[in-house]
């Protein structure tokens, strides 16, 4: 964090290069999480870059009681919310785009079981409601902490915890059901 708060204010000294350092920094963490919001790679690349622009130009109002990546997720987050009304539409997956955006592919002997797991995963998440995606989306793609959600979302971190373990449950139980109802009798 200190890092950050050292490159923010060389940016605002007129340190295009620790911009820059900023920007490769977070542009992964940034495109993965719009990504999971919108499921649309190219929407989702423009979408990271006007994160950044936006970032620039408002960088004079981070708050440096805040962690910088959780500020950036905020606009992130924004900026998704801003494209979703304007177009006013849901996207469906691309499982080829999810599959560019993983850090590491799976094996080859562990592509069929990580396909059936995507899949049930995707299917979960579409029974949810926009918040509860939001928090475990936050939670596992970006590994950011219930604190860091709750100032995300703007929702209290008690809050977060409830609906994030009350979420893990009903994908346990989406789990059990759907794995009851694949078995078939031969």
């Amino acid at each position: 964090m200190n890092e950050d708060l050292k490159l923010v204010k060389e940016v605002l000294s007129g340190n295009i290069d620790s911009f820059n350092i900023l920007v490769n920094k977070y542009e992964l963490m940034v495109l993965k999480y719009v990504y999971s919001f919108l499921k649309d790679k190219e929407a989702s690349e423009d979408i990271t870059q006007e994160v950044f622009i936006t970032v620039y130009n408002k960088l004079y109002t981070y708050n440096s009681r805040y962690k910088f990546s959780n500020w950036i997720i905020q606009i992130a987050k924004n900026k998704c919310i801003d494209y979703v009304r304007k177009y006013r539409r849901v996207y469906e997956a691309n499982l080829e785009d999810v599959h560019e955006l993983k850090s590491k592919a799976p094996q080859p002997e562990e592509q069929a079981e990580f396909n059936e797991t995507r899949r049930m995963i995707l299917s979960f998440l579409d029974t949810l409601g926009e918040t509860d995606r939001q928090i475990l989306l936050l939670r596992y793609t970006q590994e950011i902490t219930f604190l860091d959600i709750s100032e995300i979302m703007d929702i209290s971190e008690s809050a977060v915890k409830r609906r994030f373990y009350k979420c893990r449950d009903k994908f346990k139980e989406f789990r059990d059901q759907n794995q009851n109802h694949g078995v078939r009798e031969v």
